[in-house]
């Protein structure tokens, strides 16, 4: 249920429909959202041409008084409903936008100035019949101007522009897809509630399902402002796996590909009899001492494995 919705206007484009609706959700992220808000204020596409809907999930900052005051040259508008979660902030902005083309996107991503016009001329160029994957950067530190801190993009393998992709390549940080799409083949599931695989899981739907095509767009760049640790790194993995079980029961063909097989499950039950080994690379990681790739990549697969054991044990 909305709990509060308040539209920002700086002029009288109220009755004017925009060509893309930006649809970010958000939850204590005060500081990072203005960031993000104020990129969207660099655009070079028409700020009268686009809105920015924001959904906020009961933030306990004071992300409300953030937006009272932030000045924007676009159409914002921000609504607070209970907090069941991302996929349910995503799915009311989706179901508020007015206009055809979306770009869904989160409250840490800095956009680039390019990025809603380069997003807007390839879905043109296809006839806004395909959902278009952006380029988006991970930063070695949470600092502006974010692309003199660039650390390497999420796709790391060479792919060209406006490549094919793979459903797994549908990544909801930097997502340009038609309204349409989403009402007619279903928008995010929410009972997605931990990190992770919601938009795999609309990917799969999209792609595999209903047959259309995942397009990456080079130039539509955005950046990642948020510099995970180690051990945060490793909570992360554990929320993967708490979530991707909730894929596999929807999409058990899918077992091999989430990595949820017989070599990890050997790996967990070994090193959970020997969890003095995890807890000493634990210390040495939070000591800053010198752990092996090899070492870092058991710790990522002991979590997962870990999360989804937990997840099964409480189904």
């Amino acid at each position: 249920m909305t709990l509060a919705s308040i539209t920002k206007l700086e002029d009288n484009r109220e009755t004017m429909k925009p060509v893309m609706s930006v649809v970010i959700g958000t939850f204590n992220l005060q500081d990072k959202l203005a960031l993000v808000l104020d990129s969207f204020n660099k655009q070079t596409l028409d700020p009268q041409q686009f809105e920015v809907i924001v959904v906020d999930s009961q933030s306990t900052d004071e992300t409300s008084v953030m937006i009272g005051k932030f000045h924007s040259k676009y159409k914002l508008r921000y609504i607070i409903q209970e907090n069941k979660g991302k996929t349910a902030a995503r799915n009311t902005g989706i179901k508020e936008a007015k206009s055809d083309l979306l770009l869904i996107t989160d409250a840490d991503m800095i956009a680039h100035p390019d990025l809603l016009a380069q997003h807007l001329k390839l879905q043109e160029k296809y006839k806004k019949e395909v959902v278009i994957e952006g380029n988006t950067m991970v930063l070695t530190q949470e600092s502006l101007p974010a692309e003199d801190f660039i650390r390497r993009p999420y796709i790391t393998h060479k792919v060209e522009n406006e490549q094919q992709l793979g459903f797994y390549y549908c990544l909801s940080g930097n997502l340009c897809i038609p309204k349409k799409m989403l009402l007619n083949y279903g928008m995010f599931d929410e009972s997605y509630s931990s990190y992770g695989w919601e938009d795999i899981d609309l990917g799969y739907r999209l792609l595999n399902q209903a047959g259309k095509k995942l397009i990456f767009a080079q130039k539509a760049l955005n950046y990642h402002f948020h510099v995970w640790t180690e051990l945060a790194e490793l909570q992360r993995r554990q929320k993967m796996g708490e979530s991707v079980h909730i894929l596999l029961n929807k999409f058990p063909q899918l077992k091999h590909f989430t990595g949820v097989h017989l070599l990890n499950k050997l790996l967990y039950n070994f090193f959970s009899k020997n969890e003095n080994i995890i807890q000493n690379w634990l210390n040495d990681i939070t000591n800053n001492s010198k752990v092996s790739r090899f070492k870092k990549l058991i710790l990522r697969e002991y979590y997962y494995q870990k999360g989804y054991n937990l997840a099964n044990i409480h189904c």
